[in-house]
């Protein structure tokens, strides 16, 4: 097992991604922190993990306010004495809106919650990572991050900006976190997927996605969680500030 002993918390872990991260490494031995806003299908989550001998519980906040942030890493480091392994993977997708007709109120929606929480439970957790001399955080981007647009948008169509510039952001925070804390042995690196298919993902959809994508399916939440548990391992010791692509050729760079 090789996330024995480890102590690993996973941002928006209830459903989709975060769950598949989730039960991932608790296979592997880890001792899981589940956060997310929903309580309800977070506890489901730790309750399906504990049932098959593995440790998980559940610590509900909005990770976009950084009062309850600060409240849920004291909670968790005060249970459980430290936090080894920081995965953020909150995030909320956005309607395909033009530019011009993108309202404010929509736009610092989806930046609070896809990437002012990263900075949030990153500045929260890097404190205690300085002090132990040792850490890894693991951000989720996309795709859009590095292109502007999502993968089925075609030229005059909307691109999603709020949602791209959000995971833009996080990239660009993971170079720099990865820079600055790596004289404390803390690795910091990001998983950029591609198209994913979760259990809400429409066939409608996917017809109009495998086309545009070279190996000739959308990825799947294995998929991300692979890259997540080898980013976290002691094989990927001297990584950081990497964006490792996971998007089946789609953006090849």
């Amino acid at each position: 097992m090789k996330f024995q002993g480890k102590v690993i918390l996973i941002t928006g872990a209830a459903r989709g991604v975060g769950k598949v991260i989730s039960e991932r490494f608790a296979q592997e031995g880890a001792t899981l922190i589940i956060n997310d806003i929903d309580l309800q299908e977070g506890e489901k989550v730790a309750q399906q993990i504990n049932q098959k001998g593995f440790k998980a519980f559940v610590i509900k906040a909005d990770v976009s306010k950084r009062i309850e942030v600060e409240a849920m890493i004291c909670k968790a480091i005060n249970t459980y004495g430290g936090i080894d392994i920081l995965i953020n993977n909150a995030a909320v997708f956005a309607r395909s809106v033009p530019i011009v007709e993108l309202e404010e109120e929509e736009w610092d929606r989806v930046i609070n919650i896809n990437l002012k929480s990263v900075f949030n439970c990153c500045k929260a957790v890097i404190r205690h990572m300085i002090k132990r001399r040792s850490g890894r955080i693991i951000n989720i981007s996309s795709f859009t991050g590095k292109t502007g647009r999502v993968v089925y948008s075609t030229f005059g169509n909307p691109t999603k900006a709020h949602y791209c510039v959000s995971k833009a952001g996080i990239i660009s925070l993971t170079k720099s976190l990865a820079f600055e804390l790596a004289p404390y042995n803390i690795n910091v690196n990001a998983v950029a997927p591609g198209s994913i298919a979760t259990e809400s993902t429409d066939e409608e959809k996917k017809k109009m996605i495998i086309p545009l994508v070279p190996v000739g399916r959308m990825g799947t939440p294995e998929d991300v969680a692979a890259a997540v548990l080898f980013l976290a391992s002691s094989e990927a010791s001297f990584i950081t500030g990497e964006i490792l692509d996971v998007n089946g050729g789609t953006l090849m760079d």
